[in-house]
């Protein structure tokens, strides 16, 4: 083959990111935050202290306790791959006691690789697009476990908290009925844990597009992820309630 020929292969094979798992260990157990208390139309709101997202929690900042140590929780799920675990370490041993449960469903399984590059061929600005669509296995375990009435209170984490984690929240918070302007807020707010690699709105529109050709988030979750209406419903009964006065 010619070097021509090598050099047009080299600059067609898909870029290569270098995973930086020393940074990522730094900022365990930061980015955590309640979903709830987000208003939604007929007077209610998602429920506070029952549904929290994170980064990993194979550590946690040491300069004050964590807010999670004093939650009673019952589910931990990780959606980190399988090669992050191992790098960073699973979610520490005080998290998993008393019978909390602990799932796994790894996403992105694909990308990560054992020589420490993180590797995908998604086009530039669709990258939080493809979390949703090359795996629509790993959320249908995501969901078909929210609808399940005793794992609340739930946290669920996967490395940085803010791209896959990110995407979770915002399917969640649409189904939810939450506007898309608090969605993105949320979104938007792991840019304080990560100001120097910020998240912009413009990566939320593929998502929004997506879930508006489903004719709504209900039609993308039954249709493109194989839910039930009673999976659907379970989990809007279990995370909202009156709104407060």
């Amino acid at each position: 083959m010619s070097r021509a020929s090598d050099s047009k292969d080299k600059l067609s094979e898909p870029p290569r990111v270098v995973v930086d798992f020393d940074l990522l260990r730094n900022i365990g157990g930061r980015n955590f935050r309640d979903l709830g208390g987000h208003p939604v139309a007929g007077g209610r709101q998602v429920q506070r202290g029952k549904i929290y997202r994170s980064a990993h929690l194979a550590r946690i900042p040491e300069e004050s306790p964590h807010p999670l140590a004093a939650i009673r929780l019952r589910t931990l799920v990780t959606l980190q791959s399988q090669l992050e675990v191992r790098h960073l370490g699973p979610p520490r041993a005080e998290f998993l006691e008393s019978g909390v449960r602990w799932e796994h469903i790894p996403i992105g399984d694909t990308w990560f690789r054992d020589d420490g590059f993180y590797k995908t061929e998604t086009p530039p600005g669709h990258e939080h697009l493809v979390i949703v669509t090359e795996f629509r296995n790993g959320w249908q375990s995501f969901f078909k476990l929210l609808a399940e009435r005793e794992v609340y209170p739930l946290v669920f984490h996967c490395s940085a908290g803010r791209d896959r984690t990110g995407v979770g929240a915002v399917m969640l918070l649409e189904l939810l009925g939450v506007s898309r302007d608090l969605i993105i807020a949320d979104f938007l707010e792991s840019n304080v844990t990560f100001p120097k690699m910020p998240l912009s709105e413009r990566q939320l529109e593929p998502i929004f597009s997506l879930i508006d050709e489903s004719g709504g988030i209900e039609g993308f979750l039954l249709n493109a992820l194989g839910l039930d209406i009673t999976d659907l419903e379970a989990i809007r009964g279990d995370l909202l309630e009156l709104a407060s006065d």
